[in-house]
């Protein structure tokens, strides 16, 4: 069994089934992200935090329900696609999916 420490700074480098880079904690990674297909990465990858650099178009649901709803409001902003600015996180990722 592994053990876990509180270190804030146990991030590692990982990447999903598409080449999308992400960088996860390391229980993060043993216990969701595994299981999801995501691999760890051999070298330094490069994460985008920025929505107007993010293609969310890409992403399936199971990424986008990770994304704060801020940044899928810039996101449809700035794709121009309207949307209710009380809109739950559902109906923003729907919007994003073509759903």
């Amino acid at each position: 069994m592994t053990k876990y420490s509180k270190a804030s700074d146990s991030l590692v480098n990982v990447v999903d089934a598409n080449g999308k880079a992400h960088k996860v904690t390391q229980r993060a990674f043993d216990v969701v992200y595994v299981h999801q297909g995501y691999k760890l990465s051999d070298g330094e990858v490069e994460v985008v935090n920025d929505p107007e650099e993010v293609d969310y178009f890409q992403s399936s649901r199971e990424e986008l329900e990770a994304v704060k709803n801020d940044d899928l409001k810039a996101f449809l902003d700035k794709e121009e696609i309207e949307f209710d600015a009380k809109a739950k996180k559902e109906d923003l990722i729907d919007l994003i999916l073509g759903e």
